[in-house]
């Protein structure tokens, strides 16, 4: 059921790596032969929500971490009724929305009823959900590219399996999940990069808020799903491996999504974008000259990896340093070179072959 948690944090931004100049050779493919993968959003979301009307007072007193309970009788049996048919409404999608929220607040055996009650009238949360609720009244167009984008996934990885859908609350528990079927994703982390309160939420920092954003829903959710399905393979794999699987992952999203803007895609804005493109040839000497892309150091990895305000081990003449994962961004320029290279190769070869890591660079002939 958790199958992709453990990904989050690498892919929290999904993007962090700018594109290549040179045209994706899949990204005018036809899918008109294909059957349409129509989806419809699961809105799970909206009946949690309203189990606000089942609220006739407030029952959380102090603090947060030292609250109080006092629900009404009639609240709690209101409560337990809806959420009852959440439950049975719902099933697997439920029992995962109740683990994280379990998991949370370190009360995986509370009483339903008393768990929702705390977080739909608690001010803060409250405000929250209701903001959601307001911002995703209508997701016709997100469902409207969500179908798009599986039915080109479908079109170049025939073994592609669709996922559902499902939009939820976290209270920033989780960004996007993935089970064995669906896709989850927590409304909260896509208010926009004005929203009022991202800026009091801890764990959010100044160098995320950019991209908590609606166009950011179906490129991240999509990344995520394509990441679960096609894990690293090489466990204990050095920095290298590490590189060139993702570059991988982008380069299979960059072709099912030809239209998007390839900022957008990546997190990153114009400057960061230009940063990478006129430091390329010295990002690359330098992991050449200090051994690092063979580094299996884990420390080392995930310093080049995750996302943080800027890649530490780069920065050009003027001290600047490189945005977040711009290793990432070199691993994509491999691929998308080897794939030139490799012209006989379809996306589902890409995914699918054991090549490993440093044969692939070596065909790609990849010369910043």
């Amino acid at each position: 059921m958790k199958k992709s948690f453990e990904i989050f944090s690498l892919i929290l931004l999904v993007a962090t790596l700018p594109c290549c100049n040179k045209q994706n050779r899949f990204q005018e493919i036809s899918v008109s032969d294909i059957p349409e993968a129509k989806t419809e959003i699961i809105r799970m979301d909206k009946d949690i929500y309203q189990l606000n009307d089942c609220i006739t007072r407030p029952a959380i007193t102090g603090n947060y971490d030292m609250m109080t309970v006092d629900i009404p009788d009639n609240d709690s049996l209101c409560m337990l009724q809806q959420i009852n048919q959440i439950r049975d409404r719902y099933k697997e999608q439920y029992s995962l929305y109740m683990y994280q929220l379990g998991a949370l607040t370190g009360t995986q055996n509370i009483n339903p009823a008393t768990l929702f009650y705390l977080f739909l009238s608690h001010p803060a949360y409250g405000e929250l959900f209701q903001d959601c609720e307001k911002e995703y009244e209508n997701v016709s167009d997100l469902e409207e590219n969500f179908t798009h984008a599986f039915s080109r996934a479908k079109a170049l990885i025939p073994s592609f399996n669709i996922p559902k859908v499902c939009t939820f609350f976290s209270c920033f528990a989780e960004y996007i999940a993935a089970d064995s079927s669906t896709i989850y994703v927590s409304l909260e982390y896509f208010l926009g990069e004005d929203y009022k309160n991202y800026q009091h939420v801890p764990g959010i920092y100044d160098y995320m808020i950019p991209n908590l954003k609606r166009e950011k829903i179906v490129p991240d959710a999509l990344y995520h799903w394509i990441c679960s399905e096609y894990p690293l393979q090489k466990e204990g794999g050095n920095l290298l491996d590490n590189m060139i699987h993702y570059g991988k992952m982008l380069y299979t999203i960059e072709s099912i999504l030809p239209n998007i803007d390839k900022k957008l895609l990546i997190g990153y804005n114009q400057e960061q974008w230009d940063w990478c493109e006129e430091n390329e040839k010295g990002m690359w000497n330098y992991l050449r000259e200090y051994n690092q892309l063979f580094s299996t150091d884990s420390k080392t990895i995930s310093d080049y990896l995750f996302p943080a305000n800027n890649t530490k081990y780069f920065s050009d003449e003027e001290g600047h340093n490189a945005p977040s994962q711009a290793v990432l961004w070199i691993g994509w320029k491999i691929v998308s070179e080897y794939m030139e290279k490799e012209s006989q190769l379809t996306i589902n070869d890409l995914l699918m072959q054991d090549k490993d890591a440093q044969s692939i660079l070596a065909i790609a002939k990849y010369r910043p």
